[in-house]
């Protein structure tokens, strides 16, 4: 009788494998998470966190939120908060403002709950441990996919095997016009012209992209094109900021000096180093002290009773954002209330740069790739130039400023009544002037522009624009004689000094928890501090800048939150991808150009903005996190008007040197408080790059296309639609002059015949000729013709109302000029959005 009874035994054994098989234990990664990526993250991701719950990750769900306690209890569904809202037991039901989940949703959950029991151990000791950014770099294998002919580098693997794992196919290709003018865009921040156009769609060789993507990084243009988005993180300006916001004329040096790191392909690690402690660096010569102008972008605090506190404060913040990808500033305080920071972390940071005094200007002479040497000839004639002019102002604002004292000697006033010996002069702030003359508005004015001739960017007696200064720290190298003690300040509060802190590394990237070793060292604190930042063994150093790159070519980062990396950052779908790219960087000595080349070379780059399935696609991925299209991308404020000066035919190539004051209206700068006499129309045709970034007064057509507010670091620029964008298109004098420039180049490239002249204005603006139907809509907008004006041309057509200024021959009776056709093409979407 045993033998059945042991025969019955196994058989049952057996059986209950056979229904575990069936039927395993859920997964959070791969059954309980994708319910709610797609039904609960977006109140309750890692970057909304609504109510201090996050549902991305085991350990935050374990966690809980605000509200106190864990969202669920391992082992015990029916008692879990999260259960509970899910099925309506606990009020509010969730998801809020959405459909319940169904039923067989809410017991898979409920079910992963009551098995979490047996692990919940080993997953509270993981969660104590600092997870991905901060774990050491190691380069992933590239997975397999399915649809192998889509692959033509491991970037596409990676993101196609996330879509594989989601049933999504990438979206197909665009066409080599969209493709060329994306690529010129992204490298140069400029059209390609109707000649580039036309040699490249002509090209039938295999490698015509690529020979492109090479000639476009070789070109000079590409580092102002990449140098600003360098700019938007460090906060580049030309002026201190605050109320006083006064200039800073030399740090056009540092500006320069970052499109000449990007056109060379300067090494990443060496470009760190530069700017932290260039100035430490002996080899690095005069191009490591204008580095370190990084160290002095600080932005004035008003009313702020310790300078010092806010120097070091601002950089020690900037350089954690920066190089890091942390909000290391949370920190400052007490320690980091969601990433593995502690608050002596901050302080050991600190300690760095604690002997370093804020950089002064410095004698650095022009070194051989600077504008004054390549082209001693123009920068003498442009330095005489500008000496002569505040000369000329000098004078000037003289002869009147006594013309208004005889003036004012003749019309003394009474300081009392009751004291008719006090006479004084009048004030000269407030000039007796006869109210009813033209003399008298003219006067005025004049008046007026003498007392703002003083102010900060147009003061007379500060000849100091074209010296060969840079601000360099002045901290004496070969000693630590000067290093103030740095302490833990309890709340941030310099008065609640605590333990002394040594310079040291942040311990959850370093996993050195020890000071480092000073002993012996003869050099700036600073370049240990560079070191280490730029070392292969940092793990978010490489990282952070490959994520960069991607963002500019792709429209948003692998991880949208580019200057943060932590746990309230927006997270990464593909960290995999990242670590791939970071450990090719390295392996590419850090060569920013090989980065481009991995990435425009791939097929991702290659994705049409319209997939065939997106409907079903942004049920399941409405933020694109899978990449299964490519954005929309709007170009930046500066492309805009860059672009508008090239297809004008105006725009002045030079490059480097001082920056150029652009023409503002005169009541923008008396609010600013500030004024400048503008510079020629010529100096003004140059790239925006070049104008000048003053804190405080931001050109309004920069301004209006959503510019950085410069007074902060700006990983991300936030794109708005807004109607005065249409009225700096459209009304504005810079748009009203080149449309003029640009209709005036059509004649002179095309001459008088009106259909000619339609299609050299699509080549120029849009790089394609017109369909039959555009043109004759666009003669119809001319004058000649019947067919009514196309829909884009329709609303400009019937608000442009004033009378056509005569800048064309061509112009039929009842038509609008050429100037008016060409402003219209200046307003298309198709101008200023990628396809």
């Amino acid at each position: 009788m045993k033998y059945p009874f042991v025969l019955f035994i196994l058989a049952a054994h057996l059986f209950s494998l056979s229904l575990l098989a069936e039927n395993p234990s859920p997964s959070f990664e791969t059954d309980i998470r994708p319910i709610f990526e797609t039904r609960c993250l977006s109140c309750h991701s890692i970057q909304n966190h609504q109510s201090g719950l996050v549902l991305e990750t085991m350990a935050s769900l374990l966690k809980g939120g605000s509200l106190g306690g864990p969202g669920v209890i391992p082992g015990k569904s029916a008692s879990s908060p999260l259960i509970q809202r899910l099925r309506g037991e606990k009020a509010p039901r969730m998801p809020l403002n959405g459909e319940p989940l169904s039923e067989e949703q809410v017991g898979l959950i409920a079910r992963w709950v009551d098995e979490l029991e047996v692990t919940v151990a080993q997953d509270k000791a993981a969660a104590e441990k600092p997870g991905w950014p901060w774990t050491p770099l190691q380069k992933p294998a590239v997975p397999q996919v399915r649809q192998k002919s889509w692959v033509r580098n491991p970037i596409d693997a990676f993101v196609l095997a996330k879509m594989e794992e989601k049933g999504m196919q990438p979206a197909p290709p665009v066409t080599r016009r969209q493709l060329l003018r994306r690529l010129y865009f992204d490298l140069i921040g400029l059209p390609p012209t109707p000649e580039e156009m036309e040699a490249f769609l002509n090209d039938t060789s295999p490698k015509a992209f690529e020979n492109r993507i090479e000639t476009l990084l070789a070109d000079s243009r590409y580092g102002e094109r990449w140098a600003r988005h360098w700019m938007d993180v460090v906060r580049y300006g030309e002026s201190v900021g605050d109320n006083h916001d006064y200039p800073l004329p030399y740090m056009w040096r540092y500006r320069d000096y970052v499109i000449r790191a990007f056109n060379q392909d300067r090494p990443y690690d060496r470009f760190i180093k530069e700017q932290i402690a260039g100035d430490a660096y002996p080899s690095y010569g005069a191009e490591g002290k204008i580095a370190t102008g990084f160290l002095n972008l600080q932005v004035k605090v008003v009313g702020s009773g310790d300078q010092r506190r806010d120097f070091l404060t601002d950089v020690v913040d900037t350089t954690g954002s920066v190089f890091l990808g942390i909000t290391l500033g949370c920190a400052r305080c007490h320690d980091h209330k969601y990433d593995p920071i502690t608050h002596k972390d901050y302080y050991r940071m600190e300690a760095f740069f604690a002997p370093m005094p804020k950089p002064e200007p410095q004698a650095v002479p022009f070194t051989q790739y600077e504008f004054p040497n390549q082209d001693l000839e123009l920068w003498e004639r442009k330095a005489r130039e500008w000496a002569d002019r505040l000369k000329k102002r000098k004078e000037w604002g003289d002869q009147l400023k006594s013309k208004f004292q005889e003036r004012v000697e003749q019309h003394r006033v009474l300081m009392s009544p009751q004291d008719l010996k006090d006479w004084v002069v009048a004030d000269l702030r407030r000039p007796p002037f006869p109210s009813d003359t033209l003399m008298s508005i003219e006067l005025r004015e004049q008046f007026s522009l003498i007392s703002r001739q003083n102010s900060r960017f147009a003061n007379p007696n500060d000849p100091n624009r074209y010296k060969p200064m840079a601000y360099v720290p002045s901290e004496p190298l070969g000693s630590l004689g000067y290093a103030p003690t740095t302490f833990l300040l309890k709340g941030g509060d310099p008065k609640l000094k605590q333990q002394v802190v040594e310079p040291g590394f942040i311990v959850a990237a370093s996993g050195d928890s020890k000071p480092v070793e000073l002993k012996g060292w003869n050099g700036s604190r600073r370049k240990k501090l560079a070191s280490w930042v730029a070392s292969p063994e940092n793990p978010l150093t490489p990282r952070v800048m490959v994520n960069r790159i991607w963002q500019h070519h792709f429209g948003k980062g692998l991880v949208t939150t580019s200057s943060d990396f932590g746990k309230n950052g927006s997270g990464a779908v593909h960290p995999e991808l990242i670590d791939w790219l970071a450990a090719e960087f390295i392996e590419k000595r850090w060569s920013i150009k090989d980065m481009h080349r991995l990435m425009l070379q791939s097929n991702l780059y290659r994705q049409s903005l319209n997939n065939p399935r997106a409907k079903e696609y942004e049920a399941i991925d409405s933020a694109n996190r899978y990449l299964w299209r490519m954005p929309p991308i709007r170009l930046e404020a500066e492309v805009i008007r860059d672009s508008i000066l090239a297809v004008s035919g105006e725009m002045n190539p030079l490059s480097g040197g001082p920056s150029f004051f652009p023409e503002l209206d005169d009541e923008i700068m008396k609010r600013a408080r500030t004024w400048w006499e503008p510079d020629s129309q010529e100096e003004r045709n140059r790239r925006s790059i070049y104008m000048l970034q003053q804190r405080i007064l931001v050109s309004p057509l920069i301004a209006v296309f959503d510019g950085p507010n410069i007074s902060e670091s700006r990983a991300v620029r936030e794109v708005t639609t807004v109607t005065p964008q249409v009225f700096a298109l459209f009304n504005s004098k810079f748009a009203h002059q080149k449309s003029r420039a640009m209709a005036q180049r059509i004649m002179r490239e095309v001459g008088d015949d009106p259909a000619r002249q339609v299609e050299r204005a699509f080549l120029l603006a849009l790089q394609r000729r017109p369909d039959a139907t555009e043109k004759s809509s666009s003669l119809a907008f001319l004058g000649f013709g019947e067919n009514p004006a196309p829909k884009e041309l329709s609303p400009i057509k019937a608000a442009y109302s004033r009378p056509a200024a005569n800048h064309s021959s061509t112009k039929a009776e009842n038509g609008r000029s050429l100037s008016d056709f060409c402003l219209a093409m200046l307003n298309l979407n198709e101008f200023v959005f990628l396809e």
